[in-house]
């Protein structure tokens, strides 16, 4: 009976070592090699994304006419000439001339669909924007007692900077429908036309003609301008329509562009 036990603890000893030699966890050097594997797998991924993303980008490039970044934080290098420029068909806003027949086209298309557009502004060379800031800032100074600074701070709010308005580029146009125009005459560019059938209509169909909605809503901390549904900036079709579909910022595309 002694000699069975023994027998049998001598079977159990050698099974749990058995056991043990074949059911090891992994080496230190395996895990890591583990980890590394799924780390290199999860970079690959990653990548494969990010060059689906840069394959889906319009072939365009920064530093296309038609993508130039004037704004808050970018003065225009070079202003249009004016040679560069051709006037609409209403007679009294300019633009540049290779945008005009895409404009004339989605303001036909435009009244068709009932929403004859109205041109609020367009074009402005940096000379005639210099003079709108500065009778702005002296009426603060002469007619509110305003210190120079603080005058010129407070005109920022509401006017661009000479030299910084997306405007003086040609590619601009401030717009809004007949009947808002008729209706609120006297502060037509105002946010809350965004709400309007027609500016609705405007942001759905404007990139079909190459032109996008600039200054999108709660995008401030990115463009430096404040939502303006009547703001249309001609970027060129396949860009207008890449941009509206993914929600980007002129900014936000070109930094895009710029990872290509």
């Amino acid at each position: 009976m002694k000699k069975t036990v023994g027998l049998l603890s001598v079977i159990i000893m050698f099974g749990m070592t058995a056991y043990s030699l074949f059911y090891s966890a992994p080496a230190e050097s395996d895990a890591k090699k583990a980890t590394a594997t799924t780390y290199s797998f999860e970079k690959k991924t990653s990548a494969k994304k990010k060059n689906a993303v840069q394959k889906a980008l319009p072939d365009s490039n920064v530093k296309d006419w038609n993508l130039v970044l004037v704004g808050p934080k970018n003065k225009i290098e070079n202003e249009v000439s004016e040679s560069q420029l051709t006037t609409l068909s209403d007679n009294s806003h300019q633009v540049d001339s290779r945008i005009a027949k895409d404009y004339e086209a989605f303001s036909e298309a435009a009244t068709k669909a009932g929403f004859p557009l109205v041109v609020v502004s367009a074009f402005r060379s940096v000379e005639s924007q210099k003079e709108v800031f500065d009778t702005n800032v002296n009426g603060l100074i002469n007619g509110n007692g305003m210190s120079e600074a603080d005058a010129t701070a407070k005109t920022k709010e509401t006017i661009t900077e000479p030299g910084y308005s997306e405007h003086h580029t040609g590619l601009a146009v401030d717009i809004v429908d007949q009947d808002w125009y008729n209706t609120y005459s006297t502060q037509v560019l105002d946010a809350s036309y965004g709400d309007q059938p027609g500016a609705k209509w405007i942001a759905e169909n404007a990139p079909k003609y190459g032109f996008i909605i600039r200054y999108l809503k709660d995008r401030q901390d990115t463009t430096g301008i404040t939502y303006e549904p009547w703001h249309i900036r001609y970027v060129g079709k396949e860009n207008a329509e890449y941009m509206t579909k993914h929600d980007l910022t002129l900014e936000e595309f070109l930094k895009d562009l710029s990872a290509k």
